[in-house]
């Protein structure tokens, strides 16, 4: 009989915590970011994100129930006029409102992220684009189950880690919608470079105040 693969997995914290540190030591932005788990399956996300001192993600919405687990250096979570110190070992709940993180000193978080996307059921088709550039529609197939995710709610920092977590969970044949600020061209071209080909990508709303972005596995 064969064997069953086992579902679970391992990975060390405090090495990725050391590697991601030293990353965004030597990223200009001073940050680095990798989501460890989550996709449109799941209701849990887990991302990793390193700051160097000085380093703020912006006042951003809060895209569910979340906490902030501080694995190394010190950190400051606000939110309107009230603020919280998290040192090395601290979990931090992050409120259901509007809020900031600076790195006080070289930190590395864990934020935890619980939140249901439903999944909505489409019949139209948009218009196929290779990366920005039009090209004519296919036929109508059909009704594709479509998930959505707002990458407007997610801090700068870990926009592109987020929705690559995403598409790396979209099983063949399954459809992404991304909510986007801009148009991603720069994303679109990262996702092609690292993997080209597999995803079919078609503009659904193109402006001026979010650009809807369909990624259908091949």
């Amino acid at each position: 009989m064969e064997e069953e693969e086992s579902p679970m997995q391992k990975k060390s914290l405090t090495a990725l915590a050391r590697h991601l540190l030293d990353r965004a030591r030597g990223a200009a932005s001073g940050r680095s970011a990798e989501t460890l788990y989550g996709g449109h399956e799941h209701v849990l996300r887990q991302t990793l994100i390193a700051l160097q001192a000085g380093q703020r993600l912006e006042e951003h919405e809060n895209t569910g129930e979340a906490t902030l687990q501080v694995l190394e250096g010190r950190v400051v979570l606000a939110a309107g006029d009230a603020s919280w110190s998290g040192w090395r070992g601290d979990l931090l709940t992050i409120p259901d409102s509007r809020h900031s993180l600076e790195a006080v000193e070289d930190a590395v978080v864990l934020l935890t992220v619980a939140k249901l996307i439903a999944p909505e059921t489409r019949d139209h088709h948009p218009e196929p684009v290779v990366f920005g550039k039009p090209r004519e529609a296919t036929d109508a197939s059909p009704a594709t189950e479509v998930v959505t995710l707002d990458a407007r709610l997610v801090p700068k920092a870990v926009r592109h880690a987020a929705v690559f977590g995403a598409l790396g969970a979209l099983p063949a044949g399954a459809a992404l919608d991304v909510l986007e600020p801009h148009d991603p061209q720069r994303m679109l071209a990262e996702l092609e470079q690292g993997q080209p080909g597999a995803f079919e990508v078609s503009y659904v709303e193109r402006g001026p105040e979010v650009w809807r972005v369909r990624f259908t596995r091949a």
